[in-house]
């Protein structure tokens, strides 16, 4: 009888230590997932912090190349308007041949200005990879916005490069002396010559490629204008998300 209660107390004994190293083992479990859970969470919020500091910057420097091309897309605006003015005058003298065409900055009619922005050469990948929803789309669609400029820039260079030049040259109106006088001083002699352009003036050959020379100057003159208010506008906008 008394082998039976030793046996009945030690296995009671046994199983209380049994019970008390569980309870340890599922303790310490405990506090290695609320460890791992912690430094989850410490890993997450600085993972989110350097992303946040990572489109500041981008915000930043998408500012920064926005405004230099607003003066980029201000002079090619003032290149343009020249122009206009001087196609405007040899289409008013092939309207009304007593019209008196001024000669001054003909040469003009030759030249084609540029487009070529930064801002989305230097981020649109990184701006396709934000988290700031908003800004994203904001951004894509001014990107968007500058490649239907570019479209039509590409038409407006071609018709110069690929239409008038060719014509201005195989009928002789290019001015070489010009060349050298105008290196002395810009008020030299006109790049185009001028006895040649006043009979060419009455060509329909050389009206039509007038007529698409205008047409194309306007349409670029008119999106880029556009285009100058949403830049302003967007950097504006932007301004305040990286001061927030």
């Amino acid at each position: 009888m008394i082998k039976f209660f030793r046996k009945i107390r030690q296995k009671l004994l046994s199983e209380n230590r049994f019970s008390k190293y569980l309870i340890y083992a599922l303790g310490e479990i405990l506090l290695v997932v609320i460890g791992i859970l912690i430094a989850l969470s410490i890993n997450n919020w600085n993972e989110d912090r350097k992303n946040n500091l990572r489109e500041i910057r981008l915000v930043k420097n998408v500012v920064e190349d926005l405004r230099l091309d607003l003066a980029h897309f201000q002079q090619s605006l003032n290149e343009l308007d020249d122009q206009l003015e001087v196609v405007d005058r040899i289409i008013a003298k092939a309207l009304d041949a007593d019209y008196e065409l001024n000669y001054d900055s003909i040469g003009l009619v030759r030249y084609s200005s540029d487009f070529r922005p930064i801002t989305q050469r230097n981020h649109a990948g990184p701006v396709s990879n934000m988290i700031n929803e908003v800004v994203r789309e904001e951004l894509q669609e001014y990107f968007l916005m500058e490649e239907q400029v570019l479209d039509i820039f590409k038409e407006y260079e071609g018709i110069i490069h690929g239409k008038v030049r060719p014509y201005l040259s195989d009928v002789g109106m290019h001015n070489l002396e010009a060349i050298y006088t105008r290196r002395q001083s810009p008020l030299g002699p006109a790049l185009l010559l001028t006895d040649v352009l006043d009979e060419q003036i009455s060509t329909i050959r050389f009206q039509q490629i007038l007529f698409e020379r205008r047409l194309k100057t306007e349409s670029l003159q008119f999106l880029l204008n556009q285009l100058m208010k949403n830049n302003q506008a967007l950097a504006k906008r932007l301004e305040s998300v990286d001061s927030n």
